[in-house]
């Protein structure tokens, strides 16, 4: 096995990892728990960020030139360090609001490790790209509409369920609008975030299908006028 596709399996591992942490976070979130407080989360937290330290410490001794590769990716070591099991050790006192982001800092790693594994297996680069965009698209709504739910729940009276926040974030994204409003102030800048990345990602998928369609139609031309010169001789 070459390095390349050592490191492929590298970041496949870390991505696996955080589909776990996305699934954790989304069961605690669902039953209400407690989460800063819930000590299996902290310790399954810590350990997949130990795991994922493990994975970067291979992917800098299996670059061609380590030192760099460190240099160049320090941030991946940054986003990996378990911040909530250290507070919890240094007895730092975090808000509801700020622990619950805490918790999303890792899962970023992971879908750094899945653009590179886009980039690495999709051949057409624009048919990576849309898959990236719709993937981040679909991750980013998701997520704010986890972290507008534990904000809102308590103080929002048109916040029932998850999926009233779901609905939300969905109609906030497409710009089209929404009868529930943001009460908290957290959940307001996560109203602005999500307008932002529907107005920025949503015109991609314009493109591509026009592109696509364009594609198409000079293909058949070709293929006509291919045609009708072999008629013609």
């Amino acid at each position: 096995m070459n390095k390349q596709s050592v490191q492929l399996a590298l970041h496949l591992s870390a991505f696996m990892l955080s589909i776990l942490l996305v699934i954790s976070i989304s069961i605690d979130t669902f039953k209400g728990i407690a989460f800063y407080d819930d000590i299996n989360y902290l310790d399954l937290q810590f350990w997949i960020c130990v795991l994922l330290i493990v994975l970067f410490g291979l992917e800098v001794y299996n670059a061609d030139k380590s030192w760099q590769y460190l240099g160049n990716h320090v941030l991946f070591l940054l986003l990996i360090i378990p911040y909530l099991t250290l507070f919890d050790w240094f007895g730092v006192s975090l808000s509801t609001e700020m622990a619950f982001l805490f918790r999303f800092i890792p899962l970023i790693r992971g879908y750094i490790a899945f653009t590179i594994i886009a980039y690495k297996l999709l051949k057409d680069l624009a048919a990576g790209l849309l898959i990236i965009y719709i993937v981040v698209l679909f991750s980013f709504i998701y997520y704010c509409s986890l972290i507008f739910y534990v904000l809102e729940i308590n103080v929002n009276p048109m916040v029932h369920n998850f999926w009233n926040s779901l609905w939300y974030s969905c109609m906030t994204a497409t710009t089209a609008g929404c009868s529930i409003q943001a009460v908290t102030t957290v959940g307001k800048v996560i109203s602005v975030l999500l307008a932002l990345a529907g107005m920025m990602l949503l015109p991609v998928f314009t493109v591509y299908l026009t592109n696509i369609i364009r594609y198409g139609h000079l293909s058949r031309r070709s293929e006509e006028m291919g045609g009708r010169q072999d008629a013609d001789s």
